[in-house]
């Protein structure tokens, strides 16, 4: 029965490292049915993952953390020992180690006898005996070998480290970038020697990093660690109970760094053997960064040496003044700009020119104001609390040069010139932004749609009339003259600000004080109007195609429609022919009237208030030109009619002086209550007309109504007038035939008598 068990555990052993250090692409065991509802057993899990993940290391040994490839050497456990991770001792055995002994010894005092011990000549026959051993040479070979096999240990994992050995030259050492070509040409050598990994490499790689050993085959960390660390922590921090929760997952995450960087050494380290990574089919393994370390000293230490000490002594580009004044700047003038476009986009746009220059100037001078009355005097208070800074540099008596603390304050200028030009600068910067969000330009295609153009405009442009043609006012080199005098805006109020010395020293006299800034002459300001001017050029094509809309009214800006209205006036022409003229008047004028009066183009707003009353105007002027010829051929002939009845009138009411008068009025009676009142009456009728078109399109003065209205009342008036005119006349013609007819008698009663 024993020998069964032993052949049985021969066979399962052989048949455990078969199947677990050979994997085959595919589970050995079958699927389980698709019926079956319960998890797998551990057993079959436990085969498949091998199947695909040959083990790392063994789970069953008698030490810790055994590698999986020690079950190939069939060594024990003290084989095993400080033996696991070494290549070069993977072969060597503590059967072949060669036996050392040490001789003991006894060292015996002279005196003995004063002790009460026996005498060195008597030795007991249970003493042990020294022994002398001498090696030979080979011997010592052997065991230096052996015990440079044994320094690496199970509890002591390694970490594979990339070194990069240097060949210096013995003389003189080599610049830090011939040190760096050196370093980086070894890289690549060992680049092209190692093997790019595959996907499948780092897939497996990964896995077995985070799977490959248990956490309880590495020791624990060493607590004194974590003491170490606290001491580096300021007490308030480590006893913040606000902070406890951050704490602990600093601490959790230490834990698993600690872990995880041991898990990675072990595995790099064993991965280090080809055969291990064969049987895990990884041909390759992630390259770590490499260390890289400048040997000093280099060639140009003394040189910055001298270089630090001459810029500590004269640029004073470390003194604790000039950090003081960069976190004032930072504190309370970052965001400081000569114009605040912000606000101008938050503001009521689009401006007129006037508007916009003003803002520009009033947005500049605050912060001029802001720069002379806050920013000097705080720098000025900074440098008088701090004196021990630089007080040093000044000179002990009036023989001493000032040459240190010129070129201190000359230093300090220079400073905060840089941060007046940084201000300038970003403010330039920001007003570029602002036409730069109108960089696409105002082109469109007709008809005009306003509503593409629904980003707030910047500058309000008047559309105005200068005959011929409609002109911009301001004109466009007018507005770009308006946008390049913004930028020197920004530079102008950016000069006069004084040094900081001045403040400290009013007395100084004699060189410049004021800080340096930008000048209107850098490339930089050009740069900035070039930009900007890209973007103006731009925003001109939309105005300029707008007025396409205006040119079929060009006729009345040149003088043409009333020279057509004159040429037409010289005609004679209907009251219908009159209403069709001025209804086409009246329709174009409310055409006019119904266009936009304000007209979004990107950059521009166009305000065309003026034009389109201009234009409304002068049709308007059209059409009281043909209402007023109508009231003045009206007025002509009502008048002209109103005389013919009074002529009438007066006429008929006239006393004859004798028969042929009498005869003469009775016949112009006759004609004009026959004729000539007809022909009157058919004038009314026109006259009617007129007046009724009048009534529609004009607004008659007084003295025109009154002459209607005696127009029209002369017909009655004119009719009771010669009725009271031809009885007068019959009454007369009937004395004057009674005195004919008395008259008569009386001559031939004198020729009877």
């Amino acid at each position: 029965m024993g020998d069964m068990d032993c052949s049985s555990q021969k066979i399962a052993k052989s048949d455990s490292i078969h199947h677990m250090s050979h994997s085959q692409g595919q589970p050995e065991l079958p699927p389980l049915p698709a019926s079956a509802n319960e998890e797998p057993s551990g057993l079959y899990q436990t085969v498949m993952s091998h199947s695909f993940y040959p083990p790392l290391m063994q789970r069953t040994s008698w030490t810790l953390a055994a590698p999986f490839k020690e079950q190939h050497h069939h060594r024990g456990p003290s084989d095993s020992i400080a033996n696991n991770y070494s290549l070069m001792a993977q072969d060597l055995k503590l059967k072949d180690l060669l036996k050392v002994y040490q001789p003991a010894t006894i060292n015996v005092p002279r005196d003995r006898t004063d002790q009460g011990l026996p005498s060195s000549g008597n030795r007991s026959s249970s003493e042990p005996m020294r022994k002398k051993t001498k090696f030979s040479s080979r011997n010592k070979e052997d065991s230096t070998r052996i015990k440079l096999a044994f320094k690496t240990s199970i509890f002591s994992p390694m970490k594979k480290e990339v070194k990069t050995s240097l060949t210096f030259p013995g003389s003189r050492p080599m610049s830090p970038e011939q040190q760096l070509d050196v370093m980086l040409q070894q890289e690549m050598e060992m680049g092209s020697k190692e093997k790019k990994p595959s996907e499948s490499d780092l897939e497996r790689y990964y896995y077995y990093l985070t799977n490959g050993i248990r956490k309880d085959m590495i020791a624990p960390e060493e607590g004194e660690v974590m003491v170490r660390i606290s001491k580096l922590i300021s007490n308030t921090l480590l006893t913040s109970p606000f902070l406890e929760p951050l704490m602990v997952v600093l601490v959790q995450e230490k834990e698993n760094d600690y872990y995880c960087s041991l898990m990675k050494s072990i595995v790099d380290y064993i991965l280090m053997d080809p055969m291990e990574r064969k049987r895990l089919f990884i041909e390759s393994i992630p390259r770590l960064f490499p260390q890289r370390v400048i040997r000093a000293p280099v060639p140009w230490h003394s040189v910055y040496r001298s270089a630090k000490k001459w810029n500590e002594e004269h640029l004073h580009t470390v003194n604790p003044m000039m950090l003081r004044l960069k976190e004032l700047w930072f504190a309370e003038f970052r965001d400081l700009r000569f114009v605040r476009t912000a606000e101008i986009l938050a503001g009521k746009l689009p401006l007129q020119p006037q508007e916009f220059w003003d803002v520009i100037q009033k947005h500049c001078l605050e912060v001029h104001q802001t720069l002379l009355n806050k920013w000097i005097p705080t720098c000025a208070q900074l440098f008088t609390s701090r004196k021990e800074h630089w007080i040093h540099f000044a000179p002990k008596s009036n023989y001493d040069s000032s040459r240190n603390i010129e070129e201190y304050f000359a230093s300090v200028a220079s400073f905060m010139s840089l941060q007046l030009r940084e201000l300038v600068i970003k403010s330039l910067e920001d007003l570029v932004s602002l036409f730069m969000i109108h960089k696409d330009g105002n082109d469109f295609k007709e008809p005009y749609q306003e509503m593409k153009f629904f980003i707030p405009q910047l500058i309000m442009i008047k559309l105005e009339v200068s005959e011929p043609i409609i002109v911009f006012n301001p004109s466009f080199d007018g507005c770009w003259e308006l946008i390049r005098d913004s930028f020197l805006e920004i530079i102008k109020n950016s000069n006069g600000i004084p040094k900081v010395e001045s403040v400290l020293f009013p007395e100084l006299k004699g060189y410049n004080l004021i800080l340096g800034t930008v000048n209107a002459e850098e490339k930089l300001v050009s740069d900035f109007l070039i930009q900007t001017f890209k973007v103006f050029q731009k925003n001109q094509v939309g105005p300029r195609k707008y007025l396409n809309v205006y040119k079929k009214y060009d006729d009345l800006l040149d003088n043409t429609a009333e020279q057509n209205i004159a040429a037409f006036l010289k005609e004679n022409h209907d009251i219908d022919d009159f209403v069709t003229k001025i209804n086409a008047i009246k329709k174009r004028r409310n055409e006019i009237a119904s266009m936009n009066i304000t007209v979004p183009l990107a950059m521009f707003c166009l305000d065309a208030t003026a034009l389109n009353h201009d234009l409304c105007e002068r049709a308007q002027n059209l059409k009281d030109h043909l209402i007023q010829f109508q009231v003045d051929v009206n007025r002509d002939t009502n008048t002209s009619i109103c005389n013919q009845y009074s002529h009438i009138a007066d006429k008929v009411s006239e006393v004859p002086a004798n028969t042929k008068e009498l005869v003469s009025l009775i016949e112009f009676l006759k004609k004009s209550s026959a004729v000539t009142v007809l022909k009157l009456r058919r004038q009314l009728r026109d006259a009617s007309e007129r007046l009724e078109f009048l009534m529609d399109y004009a607004d008659l003065p007084y003295e025109d109504i009154k002459l209607n209205s005696t127009l029209f009342l002369w017909p009655d008036q004119i009719e009771d007038i010669f009725d009271n005119s031809r009885n007068f006349l019959l009454h007369k013609r009937d004395q004057a035939e009674m005195d004919l007819i008395k008259r008569y008698r009386e001559s031939l009663g004198l020729f009877w008598k």
